[in-house]
C-alpha cells in the first residue's frame, strides 16, 4: 500500500531522511513537515521534500493517512498522547523511538479509553549517522537498515502488512516483534554497548598517567570498540532512563562475567581464562553467519588494501564494471586479527566468488573468512 498523504512530525535526521526518501521512492505522496524550527521547514520546502509545513501539531497530523513521530524519546510519549484523540479515522501513527514499551503502553492506554480510532503501530529504524539535524538527512538512510516494528495486539494485520510494505519500498527491512522483546533485545545489542564503551574509555582517562601515554597510544582497537561512545550524550541520557529496568538486569550480568573473570585470573585458572576467550570468539566469528540464515543474505568479502586516496573507489568500480551489487562497504580501522582493513558486502554466493576472482585477478589480496 501506497500512503496518499504523510505527515512527519520532527524534521531532524531521522524525520528528515524519511521525508526524502519517501519523496524520492514515491513522488506523488504529499508530504506534511511539522516542527517548531521555522529554517528547518523553509529548507524542506525549498528543497521540494514537503509540500506542507506547520508548526501547528493539530493542522499537520489532520486528514492524513500516516503520520511518524521523530521526536527526542523524552517527548515521544506526551506527544502521542497529544495526536492520536485528534485522528477521527484509521490513521497509521508510528514513531521512531529507541525503547517501545513505555509508548506502547501509552497507546494502549488511550485506545482501551475509546479516545481515538487511530491505528498505533511502534517503531524503530536501525540507522543513524552521528551527525543530527534535517541538514544530515539522506534519502539512502534506510536503505538495507532493519526496520523494527511493535504493533499492539489489537492492531490489525492489515496496518502492519500496509506499513511493512511502504517502509520495503524505500529501502528498509521491516521486522515485527513485541515491544518487551524488542527493548530486551536492543538493550544487548545496543544499549548495553554504548554502556560499556562509555565504562572503558572512562577507565582509560581515570588511570592515564600526567604525561597522558594512553590517551597518546589509544588507536586500533580500543578507538575500534570505543567509537560509540562519541554518540549524543543527552540522547543516551534519556534512552538509559527509559530502558533502565532492561539495563539495569544487563550491567549485572556483564558484570558476574568480568567478576569471573576476575576469580580465574586470581586463581590462575588457564582453561577457564582460555575458555572464557574461546566462547566469545566462536559467538563472535559466527554473528555474519546467523544474520544470513535468520534475517538477510549477507555475505563478507574481506580486501587488504594500502591507506592511499582513492582506493576504495578503485575497488568499487573494478565491482561496477562487473554488475557486482555492494550492500554493505565498511573499513576496519584495526588491522588487529586481520590483515584486510575494507570489508564488503554482497547480495549472494555468486556475487562473493566473482567479486573474490576479480579483485584476486586484480591483483588485490581479498579472502572470505
Amino acid at each position: 500500500m501506497i500512503f496518499n498523504k504523510v505527515s512527519i512530525v520532527g524534521m531532524g535526521l531521522i524525520g528528515g531522511s524519511l521525508a526524502k526518501a519517501i519523496k524520492r521512492s514515491h513522488p506523488e505522496c504529499f508530504i506534511v513537515a511539522v516542527d517548531s524550527n521555522e529554517d528547518t521547514l523553509k529548507a524542506a520546502k525549498d528543497e521540494k521534500i514537503a509540500d506542507k509545513i506547520t508548526s501547528d501539531l493539530p493542522a499537520g497530523v489532520k486528514d492524513v493517512d500516516l503520520v511518524f513521530l521523530c521526536l527526542p524519546i523524552h517527548v515521544m510519549n506526551s506527544t502521542l498522547r497529544d495526536i492520536l484523540p485528534l485522528l477521527d479515522r484509521e490513521t497509521i501513527v508510528t514513531d521512531v523511538g529507541s525503547t517501545k514499551h513505555n509508548i506502547v503502553k501509552a497507546a494502549k492506554e488511550i485506545y482501551e479509553s475509546g479516545d481515538s480510532k487511530a491505528l498505533f503501530i511502534g517503531g524503530h529504524p536501525m540507522a543513524g549517522t552521528q551527525y543530527s539535524g534535517y541538514q544530515a538527512s539522506i534519502p539512502h538512510l534506510f536503505e538495507n537498515a532493519y526496520y523494527v516494528l511493535t504493533p499492539l495486539d489489537s492492531t490489525p494485520a492489515w496496518a502492519i502488512n500496509s506499513l511493512s510494505e511502504f517502509l520495503s519500498s524505500l529501502g528498509a527491512l521491516p521486522l515485527v516483534m513485541e515491544g518487551p522483546e524488542h527493548d530486551r533485545i536492543i538493550g544487548l545489542i545496543s544499549h548495553l554497548p554504548h554502556v560499556v564503551a562509555a565504562a572503558l574509555v572512562n577507565t582509560v582517562k581515570d588511570m592515564d598517567d600526567p604525561s597522558h601515554h594512553c590517551e597518546r597510544l589509544a588507536a586500533g582497537g580500543f578507538r575500534d570498540i570505543t567509537r560509540i561512545a562519541s554518540s549524543n550524550p543527552e540522547m543516551w541520557k534519556n534512552v538509559s532512563l527509559l530502558n533502565k529496568k532492561e539495563l539495569t538486569c544487563l550491567i549485572e550480568h556483564i558484570i558476574s562475567h568480568l567478576s569471573a573473570f576476575s576469580s580465574m585470573l586470581s586463581d590462575n585458572e588457564e582453561s577457564g581464562i582460555e575458555d572464557f576467550f574461546v566462547s566469545a570468539k566462536t559467538y563472535r566469528e559466527n554473528l555474519p553467519t546467523r544474520q544470513a540464515l535468520d534475517l538477510l543474505s549477507y555475505y563478507e568479502l574481506y580486501v587488504d588494501v594500502e591507506d592511499r586516496p582513492g582506493i576504495v573507489g578503485e575497488v568499487a568500480t573494478i565491482l561496477g564494471n562487473h554488475s557486482i551489487n555492494i550492500k554493505n562497504l565498511r573499513i576496519i580501522n584495526s588491522r588487529e586479527g586481520h590483515p584486510g582493513s575494507l570489508v564488503i558486502s554482497l547480495p549472494d554466493g555468486s556475487s562473493l566468488k566473482e567479486a573474490l576472482n576479480m579483485l584476486q585477478e586484480n591483483g588485490y589480496r581479498a579472502f572470505v573468512e
